[in-house]
């Protein structure tokens, strides 16, 4: 502050614009502020530096390319550490019951790894206890703890539990699955719908639709349906055959041939 007071005559003025920039200078020189940018690198961003991604085709593309660059380092949150109990707990009589139930449970905690709980829906809990029943010897209490990757002590609980929905739950679960159902019935109808719309249209064409051009139709019809999407198709075609002769009609003159007019 005081080589900033010389600057100045010793007296307090008040800064301008350049007073601001000799003081940045002078905080520069002393090392009290970063002279360097660290700008990202412009290869490494989605689409490159020459573009950008404009459709989820390109997007899954460009991830199947890239999928490095998007990778970081995935930070855990630490377990919760647990102390152990004291050696040959066991064997001191004089413990009370509480103490013991403690430790019993603390050597338990240790040897299950509780970092990664993960939650099942009743469905799951219903399928793993008819596949116990189905297959007891093959799927075992490890091995059905290893493929639905939760603890054996949860396996045993959902085994031995008794749980059955009431009529309002199992009425409310059919309802849903009836709804979903239909849903899903209804998205595969429109597909094979689409498909044999676009393989008529290409037959008709005798070329391949892009992309883009069956996104865009694709989009107009979870809109307005079928009612209109003809005369969309029809105007997408006719705007692709103007541009096409827009681009036959003005020449290209290559860089090396061109030549100064007279």
């Amino acid at each position: 502050m005081s080589s900033i007071l010389k600057i100045f005559g010793g007296s307090f003025v008040r800064p301008t614009h350049r007073a601001f920039s000799t003081c940045s200078l002078l905080l520069q020189e002393e090392g009290k502020r970063p002279n360097k940018w660290n700008l990202p690198d412009l290869d490494k961003l989605p689409g490159g530096f020459r573009g950008k991604v404009y459709n989820k085709r390109d997007w899954k593309e460009h991830l199947s390319k890239h999928t490095k660059i998007f990778e970081k380092d995935k930070v855990e949150s630490p377990a919760i550490k647990t102390s152990a109990p004291p050696k040959d707990w066991r064997k001191d009589k004089s413990l009370p019951q509480y103490m013991r139930t403690k430790y019993a449970l603390k050597e338990k905690k240790l040897k299950m790894d509780l970092s990664k709980t993960k939650r099942l829906s009743r469905d799951t809990m219903e399928s793993i206890r008819v596949l116990h029943q189905q297959y007891p010897e093959e799927l075992t209490t490890d091995k059905l703890a290893e493929f639905f990757k939760i603890s054996p002590v949860a396996i045993s609980k959902i085994l031995k539990s008794k749980w059955t929905p009431t009529e309002k739950e199992a009425k409310k679960k059919e309802e849903k699955w009836e709804k979903d159902g239909k849903a899903i019935i209804e998205e595969k109808m429109v597909e094979m719908k689409l498909k044999e719309f676009f393989y008529t249209k290409e037959k008709e064409l005798g070329l391949k639709l892009p992309y883009f051009f069956k996104q865009e139709l694709t989009d107009f019809f979870k809109l307005q349906g079928f009612k209109g999407l003809e005369e969309n198709f029809e105007k997408l075609h006719e705007a692709r055959i103007q541009k096409e002769k827009k681009s036959v009609s003005t020449p290209q003159i290559a860089v090396g041939d061109a030549t100064t007019p007279e």
